[in-house]
């Protein structure tokens, strides 16, 4: 077996590796996804593994690049995504070895720590490689009991376009931010949601202060409006967007409202119902000897978590 560094000639190989190992399940495997998650990402392009076998691809490791801000400094880290090992060759250690290599080739370029949102059937092999385990993400809930009995829904579009000024703001504004929050690097925003190819993310603005990033998603639960990230300039009247919240909830009928317990709490004091322990469990694995990152106070959105 011969493990190499991945290169854009590979990309077809990968697309078709990853659907002969993983399926399409929940997110179609495709070379646009691929190339927006790992070429197109404004903290720079992935690093990856690949495997071969007499000139076969047979497994491959991702690392997607991502950058945090803590009191002014940056945090250089990555999120241990894409995976998947050929099925006449699974069980013999391709994926540990990939794994294991690639933490200390990202290692040497700077890279202090990793995270992902493990499954409880991968949890185990990533804590025997020395992930450790910070817990769920606290999430809050509100339910719309009204929306039950309600046939309205309209339907409504967001205009990206209208925006840029706003966003130029929020990217060029230095974090003040007590917390870890994801690093707005300019064109983050945009690449993060607008661009995204899996979902339909739509926003409520006041065009000046705010940005509140959402998506609606039908599950067994009901209607979800997901709140996936707020930014904000100073001096926000928060009473407005409670006014605005309000009301993309109602026409879009919602039964309930999700958002993360740490990121709207810690930022704009949106509380909306007690933190419960059910958001994707959190897992970190330290690079850098001198950073604890369990100990960080951690300010995730849903949008930095979500799988994609």
């Amino acid at each position: 077996m011969h493990i190499r560094r991945g290169t854009q000639e590979d990309i077809p190989a990968i697309i078709n590796l990853l659907r002969l190992s993983l399926g399409e399940s929940l997110i179609p495997k495709s070379e646009a996804l691929w190339n927006w998650k790992h070429v197109e990402n404004p903290f720079g392009p992935s690093p990856i593994l690949v495997a071969e076998d007499g000139g076969q691809l047979i497994g491959i490791r991702a690392f997607l690049k991502w950058e945090y801000i803590y009191q002014g400094k940056a945090i250089s880290a990555c999120r241990a995504v894409d995976t998947a090992v050929h099925p006449d060759f699974q069980g013999k250690g391709i994926f540990t070895s990939l794994t294991l290599q690639l933490i200390e080739e990202v290692k040497s370029e700077g890279i202090e720590l990793i995270f992902n949102t493990p499954n409880t059937k991968s949890t185990p092999g990533y804590l025997k490689m020395g992930w450790e385990k910070w817990g769920n993400l606290p999430i809050q809930l509100h339910w719309n009991w009204a929306s039950l009995f309600s046939k309205n829904q309209d339907a409504f579009d967001s205009d990206w376009d209208s925006i840029p000024p706003l966003i130029e703001k929020l990217e060029s504004r230095p974090s003040e931010s007590s917390s870890i929050k994801t690093n707005l690097l300019p064109g983050y925003i945009f690449w993060r949601y607008r661009d995204c190819p899996l979902f339909d993310y739509k926003f409520v603005t006041d065009q000046e202060k705010y940005l509140l990033i959402y998506r609606v998603k039908d599950n067994s639960w009901g209607r979800e409006l997901r709140i996936c990230d707020c930014f904000y300039l100073e001096n926000l009247d928060l009473g407005k967007v409670r006014k605005d919240l309000k009301s993309i909830q109602k026409k879009s009928g919602a039964t309930w409202v999700s958002a993360s317990g740490l990121h709207l709490e810690e930022s704009l004091k949106l509380k909306l119902a007690p933190n419960l322990p059910i958001g994707p469990l959190v897992t970190l694995r330290p690079i850098n000897k001198d950073l604890i990152p369990k100990s960080l106070p951690w300010a995730w959105s849903l949008g930095d978590l979500e799988l994609f």
